[in-house]
């Protein structure tokens, strides 16, 4: 048996979920997620005394 690369892996698998992302909730997503890491390091310099 023989063993894809990894970059090779990665490009098939995301090929193969590409027609099912809703690119729209993604961004969405990822504006959030951003926004609550940024919250997140406001908190951490806030206890450190920053």
């Amino acid at each position: 048996m023989e063993a894809l690369e990894p970059a090779e892996l990665q490009r098939l698998v995301l090929a193969a979920f590409d027609p099912y992302i809703d690119r729209d909730v993604l961004a969405r997503q990822t504006a959030r997620e951003e926004q609550q890491r940024r919250a997140l390091g406001g908190l951490r310099r806030v206890e450190r005394g920053g």
